[in-house]
Protein backbone atom coordinates (compact mmCIF):
# COMPACT_ATOMS: atom_id res chain seq x y z
CA UNK A 1 0.00 0.00 0.00
CA UNK A 2 1.21 3.82 -0.72
CA UNK A 3 0.97 6.53 1.71
CA UNK A 4 0.73 10.03 0.41
CA UNK A 5 2.87 11.21 3.80
CA UNK A 6 3.67 10.57 6.84
CA UNK A 7 0.84 11.48 8.32
CA UNK A 8 -1.06 8.88 6.43
CA UNK A 9 0.95 6.32 7.25
CA UNK A 10 0.65 6.98 10.85
CA UNK A 11 -2.92 6.85 10.89
CA UNK A 12 -2.93 2.81 9.30
CA UNK A 13 -5.33 1.19 11.94
CA UNK A 14 -4.02 -2.26 10.63
CA UNK A 15 -0.68 -1.78 12.53
CA UNK A 16 0.61 -4.26 15.32
CA UNK A 17 1.02 -2.81 18.98
CA UNK A 18 4.53 -3.08 19.04
CA UNK A 19 4.90 -0.78 15.51
CA UNK A 20 2.20 1.74 16.70
CA UNK A 21 4.48 2.01 19.98
CA UNK A 22 7.73 2.58 17.77
CA UNK A 23 5.88 5.18 15.18
CA UNK A 24 4.63 7.19 18.58
CA UNK A 25 7.92 7.22 20.23
CA UNK A 26 8.93 8.68 16.88
CA UNK A 27 6.14 11.52 17.60
CA UNK A 28 7.85 12.59 20.99
CA UNK A 29 10.48 14.05 18.82
CA UNK A 30 8.02 16.74 18.20
CA UNK A 31 5.67 15.69 20.88
CA UNK A 32 4.72 19.92 21.74
CA UNK A 33 4.17 20.46 18.16
CA UNK A 34 0.82 20.10 16.56
CA UNK A 35 0.71 17.07 13.71
CA UNK A 36 1.34 18.53 10.67
CA UNK A 37 4.37 20.60 12.53
CA UNK A 38 5.32 17.25 13.74
CA UNK A 39 5.52 15.75 10.32
CA UNK A 40 7.85 18.57 9.53
CA UNK A 41 10.63 18.46 11.81
CA UNK A 42 10.24 14.59 11.54
CA UNK A 43 10.68 14.74 7.70
CA UNK A 44 13.88 17.01 8.00
CA UNK A 45 15.72 14.43 10.52
CA UNK A 46 19.30 13.96 9.42
CA UNK A 47 19.56 11.11 12.09
CA UNK A 48 17.34 8.51 13.37
CA UNK A 49 18.49 5.87 16.14
CA UNK A 50 15.66 3.00 15.96
CA UNK A 51 18.17 0.29 18.27
CA UNK A 52 16.93 1.02 21.41
CA UNK A 53 13.07 -0.12 20.86
CA UNK A 54 11.38 -2.28 23.42
CA UNK A 55 10.61 -4.64 20.74
CA UNK A 56 13.77 -4.81 19.41
CA UNK A 57 14.66 -8.13 18.02
CA UNK A 58 10.75 -8.81 18.15
CA UNK A 59 9.40 -7.14 15.83
CA UNK A 60 9.67 -5.30 11.79
CA UNK A 61 9.63 -1.57 11.45
CA UNK A 62 8.63 -2.12 7.70
CA UNK A 63 11.52 -0.14 5.65
CA UNK A 64 8.93 1.52 3.95
CA UNK A 65 8.58 3.73 6.84
CA UNK A 66 11.80 5.40 5.91
CA UNK A 67 10.32 6.52 2.40
CA UNK A 68 9.38 9.95 4.37
CA UNK A 69 12.87 10.19 5.64
CA UNK A 70 15.00 11.09 2.63
CA UNK A 71 16.72 13.49 4.53
CA UNK A 72 18.29 10.99 6.54
CA UNK A 73 22.16 11.02 6.71
CA UNK A 74 22.37 8.62 10.22
CA UNK A 75 20.51 5.77 10.40
CA UNK A 76 20.84 2.91 13.39
CA UNK A 77 19.13 0.02 13.02
CA UNK A 78 20.91 -2.15 15.12
CA UNK A 79 18.91 -5.48 16.53
CA UNK A 80 15.53 -4.68 14.52
CA UNK A 81 14.36 -6.81 12.43
CA UNK A 82 13.74 -5.74 8.98
CA UNK A 83 12.09 -7.71 5.62
CA UNK A 84 13.05 -6.11 2.94
CA UNK A 85 16.54 -4.30 2.91
CA UNK A 86 16.01 -3.14 -0.65
CA UNK A 87 13.05 -0.70 0.53
CA UNK A 88 15.92 1.49 2.36
CA UNK A 89 16.73 2.91 -1.16
CA UNK A 90 15.22 5.64 -1.01
CA UNK A 91 17.96 6.90 1.69
CA UNK A 92 19.96 8.48 -0.84
CA UNK A 93 22.05 10.88 1.58
CA UNK A 94 22.95 7.65 3.97
CA UNK A 95 26.25 8.62 4.87
CA UNK A 96 26.14 6.75 8.18
CA UNK A 97 24.38 3.16 8.80
CA UNK A 98 24.74 0.98 11.17
CA UNK A 99 22.51 -2.94 10.90
CA UNK A 100 24.50 -4.75 14.02
CA UNK A 101 22.73 -8.17 14.66
CA UNK A 102 20.56 -8.89 11.49
CA UNK A 103 21.68 -12.06 10.33
CA UNK A 104 22.71 -10.61 7.06
CA UNK A 105 24.44 -12.40 4.29
CA UNK A 106 24.06 -9.90 1.82
CA UNK A 107 24.01 -6.42 1.16
CA UNK A 108 21.98 -5.84 -1.67
CA UNK A 109 20.55 -2.23 -2.09
CA UNK A 110 22.86 -1.51 0.53
CA UNK A 111 25.96 -1.52 -1.78
CA UNK A 112 24.53 0.93 -3.69
CA UNK A 113 25.09 3.62 -1.35
CA UNK A 114 28.05 5.13 -2.85
CA UNK A 115 28.03 8.22 -0.56
CA UNK A 116 28.15 6.42 2.82
CA UNK A 117 31.57 6.88 4.62
CA UNK A 118 30.55 4.72 7.33
CA UNK A 119 29.18 1.12 7.54
CA UNK A 120 28.47 -1.01 10.63
CA UNK A 121 27.44 -4.81 9.80
CA UNK A 122 28.88 -6.54 12.99
CA UNK A 123 27.00 -9.30 14.11
CA UNK A 124 25.50 -10.54 10.76
CA UNK A 125 26.13 -14.03 8.84
CA UNK A 126 28.60 -12.47 6.36
CA UNK A 127 31.01 -15.31 4.77
CA UNK A 128 31.58 -12.94 1.71
CA UNK A 129 32.49 -9.55 1.16
CA UNK A 130 32.57 -8.88 -2.48
CA UNK A 131 29.86 -6.43 -2.39
CA UNK A 132 31.50 -3.71 -0.30
CA UNK A 133 33.80 -3.51 -3.15
CA UNK A 134 31.47 -0.91 -4.36
CA UNK A 135 31.43 1.51 -1.72
CA UNK A 136 34.52 3.25 -2.47
CA UNK A 137 34.00 6.71 -0.28
CA UNK A 138 33.92 4.05 3.15
CA UNK A 139 36.06 5.78 6.28
CA UNK A 140 34.92 3.30 8.34
CA UNK A 141 33.68 -0.38 8.40
CA UNK A 142 33.21 -2.44 10.87
CA UNK A 143 32.65 -5.84 10.53
CA UNK A 144 33.09 -7.68 13.85
CA UNK A 145 31.69 -11.01 14.67
CA UNK A 146 30.78 -12.86 10.95
CA UNK A 147 32.15 -15.62 9.20
CA UNK A 148 33.93 -14.32 6.88
CA UNK A 149 37.17 -16.01 5.43
CA UNK A 150 38.78 -13.79 2.77
CA UNK A 151 38.53 -10.61 2.46
CA UNK A 152 40.60 -9.81 -0.96
CA UNK A 153 37.66 -7.07 -1.58
CA UNK A 154 39.00 -4.93 0.56
CA UNK A 155 42.01 -4.36 -1.06
CA UNK A 156 39.65 -1.38 -3.08
CA UNK A 157 38.42 0.24 -0.49
CA UNK A 158 41.58 2.63 -0.24
CA UNK A 159 39.86 5.75 1.88
CA UNK A 160 39.27 3.43 4.62
CA UNK A 161 40.92 4.74 7.93
CA UNK A 162 39.21 2.05 10.68
CA UNK A 163 38.75 -1.10 10.23
CA UNK A 164 37.46 -4.03 12.29
CA UNK A 165 37.11 -7.31 11.37
CA UNK A 166 38.03 -9.11 15.08
CA UNK A 167 36.04 -12.63 15.92
CA UNK A 168 36.08 -14.17 12.39
CA UNK A 169 37.89 -16.84 10.50
CA UNK A 170 40.48 -14.74 8.40
CA UNK A 171 44.27 -16.32 8.08
CA UNK A 172 45.35 -13.72 5.55
CA UNK A 173 45.20 -10.12 5.60
CA UNK A 174 47.20 -9.41 2.24
CA UNK A 175 44.63 -7.49 0.60
CA UNK A 176 44.89 -4.56 3.26
CA UNK A 177 48.59 -4.11 2.00
CA UNK A 178 48.00 -1.06 -0.07
CA UNK A 179 45.06 0.77 2.57
CA UNK A 180 47.96 3.49 3.34
CA UNK A 181 45.43 5.61 4.95
CA UNK A 182 44.55 2.99 7.36
CA UNK A 183 44.89 4.61 11.19
CA UNK A 184 43.02 2.08 13.18
CA UNK A 185 42.57 -2.09 12.47
CA UNK A 186 40.86 -4.30 14.95
CA UNK A 187 41.69 -7.74 13.65
CA UNK A 188 41.51 -10.13 16.96
CA UNK A 189 40.33 -13.43 17.64
CA UNK A 190 41.31 -14.48 14.01
CA UNK A 191 43.65 -16.97 13.02
CA UNK A 192 46.33 -14.74 11.86
CA UNK A 193 49.98 -15.79 11.80
CA UNK A 194 51.44 -13.15 8.94
CA UNK A 195 51.35 -9.53 9.43
CA UNK A 196 54.25 -9.08 7.18
CA UNK A 197 51.45 -7.08 4.69
CA UNK A 198 51.18 -4.55 7.46
CA UNK A 199 54.96 -3.60 7.26
CA UNK A 200 54.34 -0.38 5.43
CA UNK A 201 51.23 0.72 7.18
CA UNK A 202 52.81 3.78 8.62
CA UNK A 203 49.70 5.48 9.11
CA UNK A 204 48.51 3.09 11.99
CA UNK A 205 48.32 4.67 14.67
CA UNK A 206 46.23 1.77 16.50
CA UNK A 207 46.94 -1.92 16.09
CA UNK A 208 44.68 -4.97 17.58
CA UNK A 209 45.39 -8.27 16.96
CA UNK A 210 45.16 -10.18 20.04
CA UNK A 211 43.71 -14.15 20.27
CA UNK A 212 45.66 -14.79 16.89
CA UNK A 213 48.28 -17.05 16.01
CA UNK A 214 51.53 -14.70 15.84
CA UNK A 215 54.99 -15.31 16.59
CA UNK A 216 56.96 -12.93 14.66
CA UNK A 217 56.70 -9.12 15.03
CA UNK A 218 59.18 -7.74 12.86
CA UNK A 219 56.72 -5.94 10.66
CA UNK A 220 56.22 -3.48 13.47
CA UNK A 221 59.63 -2.01 13.87
CA UNK A 222 58.68 0.76 11.39
CA UNK A 223 55.11 1.96 12.15
CA UNK A 224 56.17 4.37 14.82
CA UNK A 225 52.68 6.03 14.63
CA UNK A 226 51.51 3.54 16.65
CA UNK A 227 50.44 4.79 20.20
CA UNK A 228 47.84 1.56 20.90
CA UNK A 229 49.36 -1.88 20.10
CA UNK A 230 47.53 -5.37 21.51
CA UNK A 231 49.12 -8.49 20.94
CA UNK A 232 47.89 -10.71 23.98
CA UNK A 233 47.79 -13.88 23.96
CA UNK A 234 49.33 -15.23 21.05
CA UNK A 235 53.04 -17.07 20.29
CA UNK A 236 55.50 -14.22 20.68
CA UNK A 237 58.48 -14.99 22.14
CA UNK A 238 60.95 -11.90 21.59
CA UNK A 239 59.35 -8.17 21.54
CA UNK A 240 62.52 -6.27 21.53
CA UNK A 241 61.78 -4.56 18.09
CA UNK A 242 59.23 -2.58 19.50
CA UNK A 243 61.30 -0.80 22.13
CA UNK A 244 61.99 1.70 20.33
CA UNK A 245 58.45 2.43 19.29
CA UNK A 246 58.69 5.74 21.05
CA UNK A 247 55.05 7.20 20.33
CA UNK A 248 53.51 3.86 22.26
CA UNK A 249 51.56 4.76 25.52
CA UNK A 250 49.51 1.57 25.47
CA UNK A 251 50.86 -2.21 24.89
CA UNK A 252 48.95 -5.49 25.48
CA UNK A 253 51.30 -8.45 25.55
CA UNK A 254 49.95 -10.84 28.30
CA UNK A 255 49.45 -14.26 27.51
CA UNK A 256 52.65 -14.84 25.60
CA UNK A 257 55.28 -16.92 26.75
CA UNK A 258 57.87 -13.89 27.41
CA UNK A 259 59.91 -14.14 30.43
CA UNK A 260 59.56 -10.99 33.47
CA UNK A 261 62.69 -9.09 32.06
CA UNK A 262 61.57 -8.58 28.36
CA UNK A 263 59.13 -5.80 30.24
CA UNK A 264 62.64 -4.36 31.20
CA UNK A 265 63.04 -2.81 27.73
CA UNK A 266 59.85 -0.47 28.10
CA UNK A 267 59.67 2.36 30.11
CA UNK A 268 57.71 2.60 33.10
CA UNK A 269 55.70 5.51 31.38
CA UNK A 270 54.05 2.56 29.30
CA UNK A 271 51.14 1.11 30.10
CA UNK A 272 51.23 -2.18 29.52
CA UNK A 273 49.15 -5.28 29.78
Amino acid sequence: MKYNSLLDYLGETRLSVEHEFSVKNLFRIARSKIPIEAEKILLSLKKLDLSAFPESKKFLMDAFFLQFFSQLEELNLNYQIISNYDDLKCLKNLRILSIKGHNLKKLGEISNFLCLHELHLDENNFSDVSELNSLKNLKILTLKKNKIRKICELSQLVNIEELDISDNDISDIMPLKNLQSLKKLSANKNILDNLEPLAKSRSLSTLLLAENQISEIDFIQNLNNLTKLDLRNNRIRNVRVLKDLRNLFELGLSGNPLYDDDYDLFPRSLKID
